[in-house]
Protein backbone atom coordinates (compact mmCIF):
# COMPACT_ATOMS: atom_id res chain seq x y z
CA UNK A 1 0.00 0.00 0.00
CA UNK A 2 1.37 3.59 -1.07
CA UNK A 3 1.91 6.38 1.94
CA UNK A 4 0.76 9.37 1.16
CA UNK A 5 2.07 12.63 3.43
CA UNK A 6 -1.36 15.28 3.44
CA UNK A 7 0.07 18.51 4.80
CA UNK A 8 -2.80 21.21 5.25
CA UNK A 9 -3.45 23.61 8.02
CA UNK A 10 -7.60 23.16 6.88
CA UNK A 11 -9.52 20.54 8.48
CA UNK A 12 -12.26 20.29 5.88
CA UNK A 13 -9.32 20.09 3.04
CA UNK A 14 -7.20 17.00 4.91
CA UNK A 15 -10.70 15.01 5.30
CA UNK A 16 -11.66 16.11 1.66
CA UNK A 17 -8.01 14.78 0.47
CA UNK A 18 -7.62 11.97 2.87
CA UNK A 19 -11.30 10.68 1.83
CA UNK A 20 -10.57 10.79 -2.16
CA UNK A 21 -7.56 8.96 -1.62
CA UNK A 22 -8.42 6.53 0.80
CA UNK A 23 -11.13 5.76 -1.27
CA UNK A 24 -8.83 4.89 -3.85
CA UNK A 25 -6.92 2.42 -1.34
CA UNK A 26 -3.48 4.95 -0.33
CA UNK A 27 -2.93 5.44 3.37
CA UNK A 28 -2.59 8.73 4.00
CA UNK A 29 -1.55 10.35 7.26
CA UNK A 30 -2.48 13.96 8.06
CA UNK A 31 -0.16 16.76 8.97
CA UNK A 32 -1.87 20.14 10.32
CA UNK A 33 1.11 22.14 9.82
CA UNK A 34 4.80 22.44 8.88
CA UNK A 35 6.40 21.38 11.99
CA UNK A 36 4.06 18.10 11.96
CA UNK A 37 4.70 17.98 8.61
CA UNK A 38 8.93 17.32 9.29
CA UNK A 39 8.17 15.32 12.29
CA UNK A 40 6.16 13.00 9.87
CA UNK A 41 8.59 12.66 7.43
CA UNK A 42 11.64 12.26 9.84
CA UNK A 43 9.73 9.63 11.80
CA UNK A 44 8.32 7.61 8.47
CA UNK A 45 8.13 6.59 4.81
CA UNK A 46 6.19 7.77 2.44
CA UNK A 47 5.82 7.47 -1.21
CA UNK A 48 4.59 10.83 -1.80
CA UNK A 49 4.00 14.44 -0.06
CA UNK A 50 1.02 16.83 -0.73
CA UNK A 51 1.52 19.93 0.91
CA UNK A 52 -0.41 23.60 0.87
CA UNK A 53 1.91 26.19 0.51
CA UNK A 54 -0.16 28.56 2.95
CA UNK A 55 0.13 27.32 6.41
CA UNK A 56 0.27 29.79 9.61
CA UNK A 57 3.99 28.24 11.42
CA UNK A 58 6.14 26.97 8.62
CA UNK A 59 5.24 28.03 5.01
CA UNK A 60 4.42 24.70 2.46
CA UNK A 61 7.85 26.13 0.17
CA UNK A 62 10.13 25.04 3.09
CA UNK A 63 8.12 21.95 4.29
CA UNK A 64 8.83 21.34 0.74
CA UNK A 65 12.76 22.13 0.23
CA UNK A 66 13.36 19.71 3.34
CA UNK A 67 11.25 16.89 2.07
CA UNK A 68 12.95 18.00 -1.45
CA UNK A 69 16.41 17.46 0.21
CA UNK A 70 15.66 14.33 2.79
CA UNK A 71 13.65 12.28 0.64
CA UNK A 72 14.78 12.96 -3.22
CA UNK A 73 12.91 10.16 -4.93
CA UNK A 74 9.51 11.41 -3.06
CA UNK A 75 7.26 12.25 -5.33
CA UNK A 76 5.35 16.02 -4.48
CA UNK A 77 2.07 17.39 -5.25
CA UNK A 78 1.64 21.23 -4.28
CA UNK A 79 -2.00 22.45 -3.08
CA UNK A 80 -2.44 26.01 -2.88
CA UNK A 81 -5.32 28.96 -3.94
CA UNK A 82 -3.35 31.02 -5.75
CA UNK A 83 -1.60 30.86 -8.72
CA UNK A 84 0.94 33.88 -7.91
CA UNK A 85 2.21 31.58 -4.93
CA UNK A 86 3.46 28.86 -7.08
CA UNK A 87 5.79 31.33 -8.46
CA UNK A 88 7.87 31.11 -4.82
CA UNK A 89 8.56 27.34 -5.99
CA UNK A 90 10.87 28.14 -8.64
CA UNK A 91 14.35 28.04 -7.51
CA UNK A 92 16.85 25.60 -7.08
CA UNK A 93 16.29 22.37 -4.53
CA UNK A 94 12.50 22.42 -5.52
CA UNK A 95 10.88 19.65 -7.56
CA UNK A 96 7.18 19.40 -7.41
CA UNK A 97 5.63 16.74 -8.95
CA UNK A 98 1.63 18.28 -9.87
CA UNK A 99 0.05 21.41 -8.53
CA UNK A 100 -3.62 21.66 -7.58
CA UNK A 101 -5.21 24.94 -7.32
CA UNK A 102 -8.24 25.13 -4.70
CA UNK A 103 -11.11 24.50 -5.28
CA UNK A 104 -10.36 21.30 -6.64
CA UNK A 105 -12.45 18.25 -7.33
CA UNK A 106 -12.13 14.93 -5.88
CA UNK A 107 -11.80 13.43 -9.65
CA UNK A 108 -9.13 16.36 -10.02
CA UNK A 109 -7.02 15.01 -6.87
CA UNK A 110 -7.24 11.01 -7.61
CA UNK A 111 -6.63 11.80 -11.17
CA UNK A 112 -3.81 14.05 -10.28
CA UNK A 113 -2.49 11.28 -7.32
CA UNK A 114 -2.91 8.44 -10.29
CA UNK A 115 -0.68 10.02 -12.52
CA UNK A 116 2.22 11.40 -10.09
CA UNK A 117 1.97 8.01 -7.72
CA UNK A 118 0.77 5.09 -9.14
CA UNK A 119 -2.70 3.51 -9.67
CA UNK A 120 -4.30 3.24 -6.49
CA UNK A 121 -3.03 1.71 -3.64
CA UNK A 122 -0.89 -1.03 -5.19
Amino acid sequence: MKKILLVDDEDLVRNYVRRALSSRGWEVVEAVNGVAALEALRAGEFDAMICDLKMPDLRGEEVIKEAAASRPGMKIIVITGSVSDVSSLVEPGIAASGFLLKPFGIDEIRDLAEKVIGDGGK
